[in-house]
C-alpha cells in the first residue's frame, strides 16, 4: 500500500477518535491544501458516519483497520497528488518514501484545525509545546562584508539603502542584494556576500548578473566590472543568471571555504547554469542549464550544452555527464529538496547545511535509497517524519541528528 495514503488514512482515523495533535493536525492539512480535490475528499471522509461506525465495530483489530485503509485508498486512488517512486534497496524489498509536501499559511492552518479539535480533559499538551528540541528551516540570512572590513547583518538589515562605495549604491530588496552606479566608475572594490548554515541569499551583481547563494556559500565580486572580463569567486553553491555582453565573458573560480583554490574554472558569455562545489561533496559540479560554457581544468576542457554536468573530483578528474536532472540540481534555488535515488549520505548533507545541524551514524549508515520531493520551508520535526516512511530512525539531541538503522 501507498505508505503516504495509509498515513493520511490513520490521520483521519486519529481525527475520528479526537486524538490529533497539532503536528499532526498541520500535516494532515499539509496533505489537504496540495489540491481542492484532497480538499474535498479529507471533508468526505471525516464526516463518513458509515466508515466511523465500522471503525468502532471492529473494535481495533489490525485487519479491520487495513479494511479501512483499503477503502480510503480506493477513494484516493485519483485525487491524492503525492510522487510514489519505488526505489530497491539492499534487501531487494521496495521502500516508498513519497511525499510532496507544501507549506502554505501554517499559522492560519493551527488555529482552523485546533479550533475544530480541542484537546479532552487530560489530553497532553501539543507536540509543538512538549518537543523543544525543534530547529526551524534556514531562511534569507547572509553578512555581507565590504572592501574596508565593515560587515552588514542581512538577515537584520532593513530594506533599502545599506552602503555607498563611491558612487556605486548597496541596496537590499526582500532576500537580495542590488549593486546600482548612475557614472562609470575606474575605482573598483571587492565585496563578499556569504551565507551561514541555514542561510540563502540572492545578489544582483553590477552587471545585472543574478545570483542565489545556497546555504554555507559565498560569492566575491568587484563593485564594478571595468577591464576585458568579468571575474568572481564562489564557494558552496550558487545558481547564476549571467547578463550577456560578449565583449566581457563571465568567469567563475572555484575555492573551497578554506581558501584554497579549486582546480577547475567556468567561463561563459551569458547563460544559466548552477555550480556545486561544497567541501564535503566528491567533486565540483557545474549543470548547465541554458547557453554554453567552458570548463577549464589545467589541460583539459570541457564546453557544455544545456542539460550537460561537468563533473571535476577531488583527485582532478574532469568527465562530462550527459542528461543530468535539471529538476534536482536547482530544487533548493525552488525552495525544495529533491532526491532521486538519494543514499543517506547524500541527503543528509543537505538538511544538515540547511538546519544548520551535525549528523551521526553511530551504528553505520543505513543503505536504504531515498527519492521523493519534500518542501525546504519544513520545520525538521516534519521533515524526519516524512523520512522515516522509510523505516530508518532519527533522534535529535542539540543540534546533533542521531541516524540509527
Amino acid at each position: 500500500m501507498n505508505l503516504v495514503v495509509k498515513r493520511i488514512a490513520s490521520l483521519i482515523i486519529k481525527q475520528w477518535r479526537g486524538e490529533l495533535n497539532v503536528e499532526e493536525t498541520i500535516e494532515l492539512e499539509l496533505w489537504a491544501g496540495q489540491s481542492q480535490a484532497n480538499r474535498d475528499l479529507l471533508q468526505q471522509l471525516t464526516h463518513d458516519e458509515t466508515l466511523r461506525q465500522e471503525l468502532i465495530d471492529y473494535n481495533e483489530a489490525e485487519d479491520a483497520k487495513e479494511a479501512i485503509w483499503k477503502k480510503i485508498e480506493a477513494a484516493t486512488n485519483e485525487t491524492t497528488q503525492v510522487i510514489p517512486m519505488p526505489v530497491q534497496h539492499h534487501y531487494t524489498k521496495y521502500r516508498y518514501l513519497a511525499a510532496a509536501v507544501t507549506v502554505a499559511a501554517v499559522l492560519t492552518t493551527v488555529g482552523y484545525f485546533w479550533l475544530q479539535n480541542k484537546p479532552k480533559p487530560g489530553t497532553p499538551p501539543p507536540l509543538a509545546q512538549t518537543t523543544i528540541n525543534d530547529v526551524l528551516p534556514g531562511g534569507n540570512k547572509a553578512i555581507l562584508k565590504l572592501s574596508d572590513g565593515k560587515t552588514i547583518v542581512l538577515d537584520n538589515a532593513q530594506n533599502g539603502l545599506l552602503a555607498e562605495q563611491g558612487v556605486v549604491q548597496i541596496e537590499k530588496h526582500e532576500g537580495q542584494l542590488t549593486y546600482s552606479s548612475s557614472l562609470s566608475t575606474e575605482t573598483v572594490a571587492y565585496n563578499t556576500l556569504a551565507t551561514p548554515a541555514g542561510g540563502q541569499f540572492q545578489i544582483k551583481l553590477p552587471d545585472g548578473t543574478r545570483v542565489w547563494l545556497n546555504a554555507s556559500s559565498s560569492i566575491t565580486y568587484p563593485t564594478a566590472f571595468t577591464g576585458n572580463e568579468r571575474r568572481v569567486t564562489i564557494t558552496g553553491e550558487g545558481y547564476f543568471e549571467v547578463a550577456k555582453d560578449a565583449s566581457k565573458p563571465f568567469k567563475v573560480t572555484i575555492q573551497k571555504a578554506t581558501g584554497e583554490q579549486r582546480p577547475a574554472e567556468v567561463e561563459v558569455l551569458g547563460t544559466h547554469f548552477n555550480i556545486n562545489a561544497y567541501d564535503d561533496e566528491a567533486a565540483v559540479k557545474t549543470t548547465l542549464l541554458e547557453g554554453k560554457v567552458r570548463i577549464v581544468k589545467e589541460q583539459s576542457v570541457a564546453i557544455l550544452k544545456p542539460g550537460q554536468q561537468a563533473q571535476v573530483s577531488n583527485q582532478g578528474k574532469l568527465q562530462v555527464k550527459e542528461n543530468a536532472d535539471m529538476e534536482e540540481v536547482v530544487a533548493w534555488k525552488n525552495g525544495e529538496f529533491l532526491f532521486q535515488s538519494a543514499d543517506i549520505s547524500t541527503l543528509m548533507r543537505q538538511v544538515a547545511r540547511w538546519y544548520d545541524i551535525e549528523i551521526s551514524y553511530p551504528n553505520g549508515k543505513p543503505k536504504d535509497k531515498f527519492s521523493g520531493k519534500i518542501g525546504r520551508n519544513v520545520n525538521l520535526s516534519q521533515l524526519l517524519k516524512i523520512l522515516e516512511y522509510s523505516e530508518v530512525r532519527f533522534e535529535l539531541k542539540g543540534r546533533t541528528l542521531i541516524v540509527e538503522n
